[in-house]
């Protein structure tokens, strides 16, 4: 082909109608233009062709371009040719949209041939857009005033449309709201933060307008976590736009409260073991529970305390938040028991069931006689067809992690029995008699004496004779040979003591006082008369004393020498109220001391012996009841006094104003206590009861001298066979043995013998049986005084004496006696004396003689050898502790002493 000139511009323009006309052509070579118009011209004369119309026009086609390609142009010598028609192009218009819209142009193009296109963007191709449309992407804030072209090519050439124009609008910023997925969430929770906005981009932030530590690319709707909460957060949603304008709005999220119930179990007292807890966390994003313990382990909420006893602290702390806790205290304890098996008496046959009540124990150990039982490991022991073998000593061991604690003795008896039998005495003619028999039963307990009069084969009943004890009238020959029993008769039936023989001889006795003075009131200036009624031989007489209001001894009353005293007016002054008067009787053999009578002077205070508060024997929980009598023509007040098992301290106890005193509920603790009662009118003086005392359970008795729990003293040493002895043969001995466990002395029985033996020339000094007072100061350790005090002087209490060296003012030696053991009282006087007693000590071979020293319910009986030496009232403590005493001074013998045994029983009445 021939390159056209390049001044040359050729315009071929070819247009078909129909029908195809040729309408014009032109040529423009070297400047030179020419123009050959040609009229349209049908071409319906071809229709007769065999040509077809388009066959024409490829034919034209061709020529055009055959012409062109030799160089022909203009219209000289024919028709110029047909050539391509460039595309033509409609302009694309500016678009203008919203921030994140899509944004189209479009063009319509003209041309022959197959047309394509090319948008540009800024002038630069975009790739892929090559349609006659371009839609751009989301738009974006950096898209506006981006310019917009395209190119249209065929293959008469490329045409480039003018530009248009992108144009963002970009929003005004909003920041709508910042919600959380909850405003107040549980404690130590997370929360979604969900934002609104438009405009701009966003932040999500803890810290204030513009703050990112949740996001700093937040998407409008979506959710964002936040760290777990512990505190209130305000939250802040920033949006930025372009242009740096700038807004924000807030959310504050606030965290619930953690709070925990409190811990079930709470301040208990537990055994050792594993305890479950319970406690509820509330509040907090788990409600989790971490439990811990001053001592012992956790698993979970389970406590395995320690095995040491204390009181240990319990905590639950809460996992969402640990400075939130709740604490308790658990105690954890060695086996406590609350009820301890109660002693018991049942028929043989009977049931038998002893019982332990206990807090926190975990296992038990019966025992019988100290020996554990078989298979007894529960709370209960049940026998249930008791026999003799089930009788004696039970306990239970009661046992935890802890330790162990061990039950009180519960004694049990199976069937009845007589425990002490009346024993056979020897009298002479005005002496009285005493018998006494024990036993042992279910229940109450009756009594009924018989006779078998001298000569007989059968008893008997004695009528009133219905006491553990009984009393013989006054004696004479007539009842010499006469015998006595008695029946004892329980739930299980009657059962018979053995005979008892009464021995009555001729001969001369000391003083007996069957009959004591008792108290007597009288007005101011006024007389009254004391009494007393006694018996022996040969004749009695008698010496009256007084005793000053206050104090404890008295001096003889000058012409007071008859079995009756009157008091004159002289001594019934206002000042002699709550004199007491006595009287001793005497005769060659001996002498009785009466009981102190009181004298109640006008508006004075009576109290006689009869109306004292009495002793009280009673189970474990069981209420004990004292009562006193006095008569005043005033108004009487009263309180009462308590000192504790072997104190000599007494307390006021507080409400116990009234003649009676009761103590609700008894207990082990109680036993041996001591009580009193201080009586006032408010004007005269005011009046002490005696004593009385308090024994819970069942009474102990006084084991034999094998027993280990008798304790020495000084020089006293055990010897063979159960015995001791409690002097040697030496000067300045002083020897003592102590039965250390409170007795009671209402109805109490002691045998023993003593051997004394190599005396010095002058045999001395003797020994005591001592029943001391602890209400008084006496302790299991009390030390009495040598030589003439016979080891007992100086130790509170009552005693019996046999003293064998002549002090100056003693009876005529050997005798036998009862008195005091306190220093100003002892030998001063003498209650009861008998100085005519068999030979007790000898230089040429040991002596022996056995006694018998019975006091029931305030009299004393004294055998020697089973011969009445005496008998009589006294004041015995109403709880003491047994002491045998002997001692020795400037001159000596060897004292030993043996078979001991004492009977403690209640008294029937």
């Amino acid at each position: 082909m021939r390159n056209v000139h390049p001044g040359v511009q050729r315009n071929l323009l070819v247009r078909l109608d129909r029908p195809l006309r040729l309408r014009s052509c032109s040529l423009r070579s070297s400047g030179v233009t020419s123009r050959v118009a040609q009229e349209p011209q049908s071409l319906a004369h071809a229709q007769g062709s065999a040509i077809p119309q388009r066959s024409i026009l490829e034919v034209l086609s061709i020529f055009l371009l055959a012409l062109a390609f030799f160089g022909v142009s203009g219209c000289a010598g024919g028709f110029e040719g047909f050539k391509p028609v460039a595309a033509t192009i409609t302009q694309p218009a500016s678009v203008t949209v919203g921030l994140g819209q899509t944004a189209t142009f479009s063009v319509t193009a003209g041309g022959s041939g197959t047309l394509t296109y090319q948008w540009y963007k800024n002038g630069t191709a975009i790739i892929g857009a090559t349609s006659s449309s371009y839609t751009t992407p989301p738009t974006v804030s950096s898209d506006t005033g981006a310019v917009f072209t395209v190119t249209v090519s065929n293959s008469a050439g490329t045409v480039t449309s003018g530009p248009a124009t992108l144009t963002v609008q970009i929003p005004t910023p909003l920041a709508k709201s910042l919600v959380p997925s909850a405003t107040t969430p549980p404690y130590n929770s997370s929360v979604l933060l969900v934002p609104t906005f438009s405009g701009g981009t966003a932040t999500i932030g803890s810290t204030g307008v513009g703050s990112s530590d949740i996001t700093a690319k937040a998407v409008s709707g979506a959710s964002y976590p936040t760290p777990p909460l512990t505190s209130p957060k305000t939250y802040t949603l920033t949006v930025t736009d372009s242009k740096g304008n700038v807004v924000s709005t807030t959310c504050l999220v606030t965290p619930g409260a953690v709070a925990i119930s409190p811990i079930s179990p709470a301040n208990q007292t537990v055994a050792p073991g594993q305890i479950t807890f319970a406690a509820t966390a509330t509040g907090g994003a788990t409600n989790g529970l971490t439990w811990t313990a001053t001592a012992g382990t956790f698993s979970a909420n389970v406590w395995t305390s320690p095995t040491v006893a204390g009181t240990y602290t319990i905590t639950a702390t809460s996992v969402d938040e640990p400075s939130v806790f709740v604490s308790t205290t658990i105690s954890v304890s060695a086996p406590v028991i609350l009820t301890q098996p109660a002693t018991q008496h049942v028929c043989t046959g009977s049931g038998l069931s002893l019982t332990v009540t206990t807090s926190y124990a975990s296992s038990y150990q019966w025992s019988l006689d100290g020996t554990p039982i078989p298979g007894a490991t529960n709370s209960t022991y049940i026998v249930p067809a008791a026999g003799s073998a089930n009788a004696g000593n039970y306990s239970v061991t009661v046992t935890n992690g802890v330790g162990s604690v061990t039950s009180s003795i519960a004694m049990v008896a199976v069937g009845s029995s007589i425990t002490t039998n009346p024993l056979s005495v020897s009298l002479h003619p005005t002496q009285t008699a005493l018998f006494s028999v024990s036993g042992q039963g279910i229940g109450p307990l009756a009594y009924q004496w018989y006779q078998i009069p001298s000569g007989g084969t059968s008893g008997v009943a004695l009528p009133g004779a219905t006491s553990s004890d009984y009393v013989t009238p006054p004696v004479d020959i007539s009842y010499d040979g006469a015998q006595y029993y008695a029946t004892v008769t329980d739930a299980c039936g009657p059962l018979t003591s053995s005979d008892a023989s009464l021995t009555v001889t001729a001969g001369n006795v000391p003083p007996t006082i069957t009959t004591e003075p008792v108290g007597e009131t009288v007005g101011v200036g006024g007389t009254t008369s004391f009494t007393v009624v006694a018996s022996g031989t040969p004749a009695l007489s008698y010496r009256w004393y007084r005793i000053p209001a206050g104090q404890k001894s008295g001096s003889a009353i000058a012409g007071a020498t008859s079995a009756t005293y009157t008091v004159p007016a002289s001594a019934t002054a206002i000042t002699n109220d709550q004199d007491a008067y006595y009287v001793i009787v005497t005769n060659s053999y001996g002498q009785a001391v009466s009981q102190p009578a009181p004298l109640a002077v006008g508006n004075g205070i009576l109290l006689q012996i009869t109306g004292q508060p009495v002793t009280q024997y009673v189970d474990a929980g069981s209420p004990a009841t004292y009562q006193v009598t006095a008569v005043s023509s005033l108004p009487l007040t009263y309180q009462w006094y308590v000192a504790e098992p072997g104190s000599s301290t007494f307390a006021a106890i507080p409400g116990a104003t009234d003649s009676t005193y009761t103590l609700d509920s008894a207990s082990a603790t109680d036993n041996g206590s001591v009580f009193y009662v201080v009586v006032s009118n408010g004007v005269t003086s005011s009046v002490t009861s005696s004593s009385a005392g308090l024994f819970v359970g069942p009474l102990r008795g006084v084991p034999d001298l094998c027993d280990t729990s008798w304790s020495a003293l000084g020089n006293a040493l055990a010897g063979p066979s159960c015995s001791f002895q409690l002097t040697a043969a030496a000067n300045n001995q002083h020897g003592e043995i102590i039965w250390p466990s409170l007795i009671s002395t209402d109805n109490i029985q002691i045998s023993f013998t003593v051997t004394l033996s190599n005396p010095s020339a002058l045999p001395a000094d003797g020994f005591t049986v001592l029943l001391a007072d602890p209400s008084l100061g006496a302790t299991p350790t009390s030390l009495g005084a040598a030589g003439m005090g016979l080891g007992a002087e100086g130790i509170p209490g009552v005693l019996f004496a046999l003293d064998t060296y002549h002090n100056a003012g003693d009876p005529t030696v050997p005798y036998v006696a009862v008195g005091r053991g306190e220093t100003a009282l002892f030998s001063k006087p003498w209650f009861n004396v008998n100085t005519t007693i068999p030979t007790v000590v000898s230089s040429s071979m040991p002596i022996t003689h056995s006694y018998t020293v019975s006091i029931v319910q305030g009299r004393v009986t004294a055998t020697m050898d089973g011969a009445q030496v005496f008998s009589g009232t006294i004041t015995a403590p109403p709880v003491a502790y047994l002491f045998i005493t002997a001692s020795t001074g400037g001159s000596f013998e060897d004292t030993i002493i043996s078979n001991v045994s004492a009977t403690v029983s209640v008294p029937a009445n």
